[in-house]
């Protein structure tokens, strides 16, 4: 999936360092390591606004019982989050159809709960101030 357009947003694969850089801004260099790891074990995205610049980047780290989802949006994503919800859920759906493992994600903060609920993940463990959320394309609602 690469240059994939709605709304003037362009979705594409992979994520690149600097789409990195440009969503996270100023980060510790251990969070920049994380990142950078991220990105270089599994599929990973970003979303590029108008101006060609990142305004939202995602992945998938495969993990023994699940898909580990990861993403961030840059405080400039706010007025594009309708869109950024479509092409981001397409993401999802990009993942092998074969593959029975769920995605889960670790939510730490409020506005990243906004965004697992907006992709259609659903909490499914609270634990040591954590949210575990888990996303499966066989739910059924």
């Amino acid at each position: 999936m690469s240059g994939f357009s709605l709304s003037g947003l362009t979705l594409a694969a992979p994520c690149t360092r600097v789409d990195l850089g440009e969503v996270y801004g100023d980060l510790s260099p251990f969070v920049w390591a994380v990142a950078c790891r991220q990105i270089a074990l599994g599929p990973s995205y970003a979303i590029t606004g108008p101006d060609g610049r990142a305004l939202f980047v995602g992945g998938f780290v495969p993990m023994a019982e699940a898909w580990e989802c990861w993403f961030h949006a840059a405080p400039q994503a706010a007025p594009h989050m309708v869109a950024l919800r479509r092409l981001a859920r397409l993401t999802l759906l990009d993942l092998p159809h074969c593959d029975p493992r769920p995605v889960e994600t670790v939510v730490r903060t409020p506005a990243g709960a906004r965004i697992a609920r907006m992709l259609g993940f659903q909490r499914a463990l609270v634990a040591d101030g954590l949210e575990i959320w888990r996303w499966s394309r066989w739910a059924t609602p």
